[in-house]
């Protein structure tokens, strides 16, 4: 009787569960201002990170790059462009898509740093909200600066995203995650 009283006491009201405390909410790890960047036609508008410094993209060494952006530390620079506007692009796009232009991007990276450019394992397929992008992650100097690159189009552009290490400073630099988890969020805040 005391056994059967226990059972119904213990299935009727049930036991007392410790409850787990939940995580505390993941931060990302930056932030997306309200200020935005936009391509020089208009057709895409990207927010930066808060407190990252716009850089005069101007003054770089690419006429196709029309914003650039620091961190604070100058550890990682964030920089947009336009994918070159040439008949192997324009193939490229034609023949496979955004993976077909991701192809002639890195080429160019290749050749820009004299053959040193090696992709970090394999280029991504990937939606961000409902937007579609094609990425990749190289190193020019064996994996002590890493560059991850997301290209995308517009209906009538291909653009460039990338997000890169900068050494000249003796900060220690984001992991490959970190720079996978910025990145992600800036192209979060990218609109066409």
């Amino acid at each position: 009787m005391i056994l059967l009283a226990t059972c119904v006491s213990g299935c009727l009201f049930g036991s007392r569960a410790t409850r787990q405390p939940e995580p505390p909410p993941v931060s990302p790890l930056v932030t997306l201002s309200s200020e935005q960047i936009h391509s020089p036609t208009g057709d895409m508008s990207a927010r930066v990170p808060l407190d990252w410094v716009l850089l005069e993209a101007d003054k770089l060494e690419s006429p196709q790059i029309f914003a650039a952006a620091a961190n604070p530390s100058y550890s990682l620079s964030l920089i947009f462009s336009e994918a070159p506007n040439d008949n192997a692009t324009r193939s490229a796009y034609l023949r496979d898509g955004l993976q077909g232009v991701l192809s002639i991007s890195f080429q160019r990276k290749v050749k820009r740093s004299n053959g040193r450019a090696t992709m970090v394992g394999q280029p991504e397929d990937l939606m961000v909200g409902r937007k579609r992008f094609v990425a990749y992650l190289y190193t020019t100097d064996s994996m002590q600066s890493l560059t991850r690159v997301a290209l995308f189009n517009t209906s009538s552009h291909i653009y460039e995203c990338a997000l890169t290490h900068l050494t000249f400073r003796a900060d220690s630099l984001p992991g490959m995650a970190q720079l996978r988890e910025i990145h992600q969020t800036v192209l979060g805040g990218i609109d066409w």
